[in-house]
């Protein structure tokens, strides 16, 4: 029963920990207790994956001819999007054109499937990308704390 309620609470621990956009996982000790492994995980990281993923939803190997022309053309490395936002755009749009947009649109999809609820202020048709993100990174930034001040609390 002790075992049982430990598992619980680590999984429970677990979930809020992803939520918070934390990298968390339960695994079992060779004696039945339950360890909780905990990576820390940056907007960055996470705004990577959404622009990795998306980009892999294209036909083919578009994925890393597009990170090969971003670097060569444009003088923006794969691991530096995050931080050149504005210039990653331009040259997607100088790159794919109208297709831009659609790309866009699926990076903002897998962002807010990793970030949770953005909170986005602007209406759907004013829909602009960097702002997007901008308020993914707030929202996610928002939730992070949330959690660290709850658990703070809880302690």
């Amino acid at each position: 029963m002790v075992a049982e309620y430990k598992l619980e609470k680590a999984n429970r621990t677990a979930k809020a920990l992803l939520k918070a956009g934390w990298y968390a996982n339960v695994g079992m000790c060779g004696d039945g207790v339950p360890v909780l492994y905990v990576r820390v995980c940056s907007f960055e990281k996470l705004l990577l994956e959404a622009v990795d993923e998306a980009l892999s939803s294209l036909c083919g190997s578009s994925r890393e001819v597009i990170y090969s022309q971003l670097e060569k053309a444009f003088r923006i490395a794969r691991r530096d999007i995050p931080y050149k936002i504005e210039e990653f755009v331009d040259a997607i749009e100088k790159i794919l054109g109208f297709g831009a947009k659609i790309l866009e649109i699926q990076i903002m999809g897998q962002l807010n499937e990793k970030v949770g609820r953005i909170e986005y202020p602007q209406e759907l048709k004013d829909l602009i990308f960097t702002e997007y993100v901008a308020a993914a990174r707030r929202s996610f930034l928002k939730k992070k704390n949330r959690f660290m001040l709850k658990r703070n609390i809880a302690t």
